[in-house]
């Protein structure tokens, strides 16, 4: 071979860990490690780490990587069948799968049907833009989740904060694989909304074993799986490479790439609720442990005497405007009028902060989560389009429904 031509080594780095596994981004300077400990690292091509990202368990083990097509996406398959997707500017987890069974490979491929359709004839122009979503023109945008609680430790920016699944730049649909080692491969639009599954213990003609790679053609047409599978003796794995046809992909990748967008955002929308609804938590948690704190004193003399409760206490003085000795004694000595007003001061600050989250984070969740599901059920009732999908209209109807009577109590509790 002329030396020209030949491979030649150019630089040479050093981990302190096994590597098991390695992916390239396939837009930027960017490596991904996994080693034995079951770690993903990743590193610059100067060889400057970015971040570490640890397992889930001591046990599990990464068995696959993918990067997403536009390379700000990292998929992570692990042993025991859980797939992270990790922003890979900070290591952040957007979003979890859960798989049957050992993952055993992911891949992420972009179709290419968007471009070819664009390079038709001027016609087709008017197909493509069949449905838009205009949700930015009528909805507000999400408030920022407060930073005085534990669940924003991450600080999000308020383009972020409605962007958590990072779909927004998605102009192409992109789906991802994910095979196992049980005979099935399943597919995700965006790496979150399951579009399908090929199982091949329901295909007659086919070999089953474990899934060693899947790939799926640019013009989601043609699905091909390599499976592994036992041989005549213990001993011998036998390769198969099978091929399947794909055409519903193809044909309804533009009804797919609108229904996993919405997927994604109310998807977003319930992690915000789930988030606003843990600091109204959190802050009615405050003020427990602002009263137990000044109580605590006088409910221990309480016990040690066996002369009744908190409660019973503070009940007779609301009804009968009669405190107790003990209470007069420890409102006038031990709290004070000034530790009274201090405490009411603190009470107060949580009760107006769970205030605002409802005026403000609730309401405005509910109506934009109620908002995707109405477009979603459009969609459902597009039975030309949508219903060959299984969308069904009657659980999204109930969705619909259930959203409607959740923005109705986000009402109720203003008032």
């Amino acid at each position: 071979m002329p030396e020209q031509s030949s491979f030649r080594q150019t630089d040479e780095k050093h981990v302190s860990t096994e590597v098991q596994l390695l992916e390239w981004s396939p837009k930027m300077d960017l490596i991904a490690l996994a080693n034995v400990q079951g770690e993903v690292v990743l590193h610059r091509l100067s060889w400057q780490k970015v971040w570490t990202l640890a397992p889930p368990s001591e046990s599990t083990k990464v068995h696959a990587l993918a990067w997403r097509t536009d390379g700000k996406v990292l998929a992570v398959g692990y042993s025991s069948g859980a797939v992270l997707l990790c922003n890979v500017e900070n290591s952040t987890i957007l979003h979890k799968l859960e798989i049957s069974g050992q993952v055993t490979c992911l891949k992420w491929i972009c179709e290419t049907l968007s471009e070819v359709k664009n390079k038709a004839a001027d016609g087709m122009e008017e197909e493509k833009s069949y449905y838009e979503d205009k949700s930015a023109e009528y909805l507000p945008k999400l408030p920022q989740l407060s930073k005085s609680y534990g669940v924003s430790s991450k600080v999000q920016s308020e383009e972020t904060v409605e962007d958590t699944k990072k779909l927004k730049d998605q102009t192409d649909l992109n789906i991802l694989l994910v095979g196992n080692a049980q005979d099935r491969v399943e597919l995700f639009a965006y790496g979150i909304f399951p579009v399908g599954v090929l199982d091949l213990n329901q295909q007659s003609v086919a070999k089953t074993g474990k899934i060693l790679a899947a790939c799926l053609s640019q013009d989601l047409k043609l699905l091909t799986v390599m499976v592994e599978s036992d041989g005549n003796t213990a001993d011998e794995k036998l390769g198969y490479l099978l091929s399947f046809e794909s055409i519903l992909l193809a044909s309804r990748y533009k009804e797919i790439k609108a229904l996993a967008t919405k997927f994604g955002m109310v998807s977003t929308f319930l992690q915000y609720l789930h988030n606003t609804v843990k600091q109204m938590s959190e802050a009615w948690e405050d003020i427990l442990l602002e009263m137990d704190s000044k109580l605590v004193k006088f409910a221990e003399e309480k016990y040690k005497t066996a002369s009744g409760t908190v409660s019973n206490d503070f009940l007779e003085l609301l009804m009968f405007g009669t405190p107790s000795a003990e209470l007069q004694a420890f409102l006038l000595h031990e709290l004070t009028e000034k530790g009274l007003k201090k405490l009411g001061h603190s009470i107060e600050t949580s009760y107006s902060n769970i205030q605002k989250m409802v005026l403000k984070n609730l309401q405005s969740v509910s109506q934009a989560i109620s908002y995707h599901l109405n477009d979603i059920k459009g969609m459902a009732l597009w039975y030309d389009k949508f219903g060959v999908l299984g969308l069904s209209p009657q659980s999204v109807h109930e969705a619909v429904s259930y959203a409607g009577s959740f923005m109705l109590k986000t009402v109720e509790l203003q008032q």
